[in-house]
């Protein structure tokens, strides 16, 4: 063999070894599901990751192993950086953390309220086994209580949180998720944004409700569960819903079987743009303990026309809190401006909630057209009389 023949073989030989050099046998891994980031002691970082415990995972599901045992373990750390506090974890734990299959991280309210997210995620931004698509959540209390909740029916507390964060579509008053990569972006943009809340009653969670951002990264405040449906009803996001009116001396509920919203504006004056949001909804007769005729014409439209007034009045108080409160624009103007009149919007994207405040001052008009498809009635109420 020439000796440029045995230089490539050696030289190929060392590129394949080279390739592998920091690979981690899987058994060796450590793989973490869930984090939560707290404040500590004296500014500091408290960062917890909820671990998986393979053999009792085995356990339950081939019906061996050790079934009693916790198919998890929360391990705490606490550092001026978050880098640090996860490297700390290394002495308590077998295995080094593996961020690959992290699903949910859950930062804490103080945090988001002093404007510190930014540095809150730049760690799981930075890290390249991150996935973009774990979703991120602000909690009304200490985060990482939420990673010890003992569910019902998951295996895992994550596993619970991950699956009840995925019911948008049958509850118009949670936040669609919010995943680390959207979250991301927004924090590179000048606008305000909505990521969801999470609560914990005592051994439950609730996603019922958003915390909102300005344009300077801080927690401006939460929304409550029917400000959240209004705030999803102006961003197109209402996929199902549930709404009760006053009928005939009794509740009628209304299922939002489906909605959509357009916006228009004007902005002949930049300064001072005037925006349309208009909102079609259609929906069943859910239930009904009103003594009034459902099959009557006359009837259905006026149930038609109080679903109208509920809603408008739902989004105009909400459009009210994040203008005059909040001065947060979480209900996507902004982004219909830059992708619809660019112009205009470069004009004024440095006053839109710096500044001159203008998202504060514009006009929006909101109009809702409702539609109702099935009436469901079990049976005909006649009018007293007859």
């Amino acid at each position: 063999m020439s000796v440029f023949l045995r230089n490539a073989l050696a030289l190929t030989l060392l590129a394949l070894l080279a390739g592998c050099w920091d690979r981690v046998e899987i058994e060796d891994r450590g793989f973490v599901v869930g984090s939560a980031i707290d404040e500590g002691e004296n500014g500091a970082y408290e960062l917890t990751f909820q671990f998986v415990v393979p053999s009792a995972m085995q356990g339950k599901s081939a019906g061996g192993g050790h079934p009693s045992a916790k198919a998890f373990q929360n391990v705490t750390a606490s550092g001026m950086t978050l880098f640090k506090a996860a490297r700390k974890m290394s002495n308590e734990t077998s295995r080094p953390p593996y961020l690959e299959h992290n699903k949910i991280i859950i930062v804490s309210e103080t945090l988001a309220r002093s404007g510190k997210i930014q540095e809150v995620l730049d760690l799981f931004v930075r890290d390249p086994e991150m996935r973009r698509a774990a979703k991120v959540m602000i909690s009304s209390g200490q985060a990482k209580k939420l990673l010890e909740i003992k569910p019902p029916i998951e295996t895992l507390p994550v596993q619970y949180i991950n699956s009840t964060s995925e019911n948008p579509d049958k509850s118009e008053s949670i936040v669609p998720p919010a995943t680390m990569g959207l979250v991301h972006r927004f924090l590179l943009e000048d606008h305000g944004f909505a990521i969801p809340e999470i609560s914990q009653r005592d051994d439950k969670v609730s996603l019922s409700g958003a915390a909102v951002f300005g344009s300077d990264k801080k927690m401006k405040g939460f929304l409550d569960g029917e400000e959240t449906s209004a705030k999803n009803y102006f961003s197109g996001t209402i996929r199902a819903g549930a709404l009760e009116i006053e009928m005939g001396g009794g509740l009628v509920l209304f299922e939002v079987k489906s909605a959509s919203r357009k916006i228009s504006a004007k902005v002949s004056d930049s300064k001072a743009p005037e925006f349309t949001v208009s909102v079609k909804v259609e929906g069943n007769i859910g239930e009904s303990y009103s003594e009034v005729d459902l099959l009557d014409p006359q009837v259905i439209r006026e149930v038609e026309h109080r679903v109208n007034d509920k809603i408008q009045a739902l989004m105009y108080d909400v459009l009210n809190k994040l203008q005059k409160q909040y001065k947060a624009d979480a209900i996507g103007l902004s982004d219909y401006l830059n992708e619809n009149h660019y112009r205009a919007w470069q004009k004024i994207k440095n006053d839109w909630e710096g500044g001159e405040q203008l998202f504060s001052k514009c006009r929006v008009l909101v109009k809702v057209n409702t539609k109702m498809r099935i009436i469901g009635a079990i049976d005909r109420v006649r009018p007293k009389g007859e």
